[in-house]
């Protein structure tokens, strides 16, 4: 490729007005109330580095300000970058971490311009140490993120260090670095640079979008009092194990629970101390949950508990354990203390076939037999 082709002049044009627009993309993402705080901090690094950009692009200001300190100032913006990342990934990046990596751009690169003037090592040092801080916003996101999510942005800050490290390696064999006019590899990164900012952008972007994603399908899949599934969830989930035991011919057990006489909690000692009961339910019902057993509040007081590859005697054993510890231990709200217990029915695959509504319908009805029987027990269907 002829490298009169790739303008230098036009490709900075190009470089600087796709930083203006992307970092503007991201401002406006960031502008609302409840954008979260990684999407403010991507915001302010790539406020800090356009201006980092700027002050280096001015030939007319002190030597101090072109060099040392606009590589400060991009410095600066990279780490509030990475800051960013790594609150997203539910971490953080400390002030004084911050104010190192700073310092370190802007004391060589002023070492470069005043204390032993180098043009070449300046820019060698910018390509390397730049290079190196976009990998590690790479390595950030990858380390802790789903390359479906991530991918995008990963492959844009890697992108982005190997723009910034070839160019600083050229500037180690370059004969004349002030002269770069005809240079391939500096045209080639230049032209690399905004595809590679596009795509950081809209990477961290596609992040925050996805993570909402979550959020509404959690929201809409969990119940709001006790974080166990709602009836959409279980429906969702519950076929799903149904059809993998099925291909499996493991056994699948269903164990309603129900609190006894919720309304005279409720009523003797008010509704909060009846959802309190209910939290305090679905958190010792959890203690006996595996990585593929599903719980969920069925409606009112009423939970399901599915456990994979469970038969009827290792079920009816489950439900003691959970019968016995509700009845045990005491809910305990502002002063006042409940104790309470909970009839169940347990149910099993083997007795009526892989039909979660079939499984749930026989639950219900053993739960009331155990609630005519006297309640707190366990009965089996």
């Amino acid at each position: 490729m002829d490298a009169g082709v790739l303008n230098l002049d036009t490709l900075l044009l190009v470089q600087i007005c796709v930083t203006l627009l992307t970092t503007a993309l991201l401002v406006a993402s960031a502008c609302y109330t409840q954008s979260p705080p990684e999407q403010r901090w991507w915001a302010v690094g790539n406020v800090a580095v356009s201006v980092g950009m700027t002050l280096g692009n001015f030939d007319s200001v002190p030597v101090f300000i072109n060099s040392a300190l606009s590589y400060g100032v991009i410095a600066f913006g990279l780490a509030l970058v990475l800051r960013g990342l790594r609150v997203y990934c539910a971490s953080s990046l400390s002030w004084t971490s911050i104010a190192i990596i700073t310092a370190i751009a802007v004391l060589v690169a002023a070492y470069y311009s005043l204390g032993e003037p180098s043009l070449r090592a300046r820019l060698c040092f910018s390509g390397f140490y730049f290079a190196l801080l976009n990998w590690i916003c790479a390595a950030a996101v990858a380390r802790h993120g789903s390359w479906r999510v991530s991918g995008i942005a990963v492959a844009g800050f890697t992108l982005l260090g190997l723009a910034l490290f070839l160019r600083g390696l050229h500037m180690v064999v370059d004969a004349d670095p002030a002269d770069d006019a005809s240079s391939l590899v500096i045209g080639l990164s230049a032209l690399v640079v905004p595809l590679a900012q596009v795509c950081i952008a809209f990477g961290l972007i596609q992040m925050v979008m996805w993570r909402y994603a979550e959020r509404l399908r959690r929201l809409s899949t969990l119940d709001a009092l006790t974080a166990a599934l709602n009836r959409a969830g279980l429906e969702v989930q519950g076929k799903r194990m149904f059809l993998r035991a099925q291909r499996a011919q493991r056994s699948i057990a269903v164990i309603m629970i129900d609190v006894d006489n919720f309304k005279v909690i409720n009523d003797s000692y008010g509704h909060p101390v009846g959802d309190e009961v209910l939290r305090h339910l679905a958190r010792v019902v959890k203690v006996e949950l595996r990585p593929h057993d599903v719980l969920a509040r069925f409606g009112g007081e009423e939970f399901v508990l599915v456990l994979d590859g469970v038969d009827l005697a290792s079920a009816v054993r489950v439900a003691e354990r959970v019968r016995a510890r509700i009845e045990q231990e005491a809910v305990s709200l502002d002063k006042l203390t409940v104790n309470y217990t909970a009839s169940m029915g347990v149910v099993c695959s083997d007795q009526h076939d892989y039909d979660l509504i079939r499984l749930i319908s026989a639950g219900d009805a053993a739960m009331y037999e155990a609630k005519r029987a006297g309640r707190n027990r366990v009965a089996a269907g």
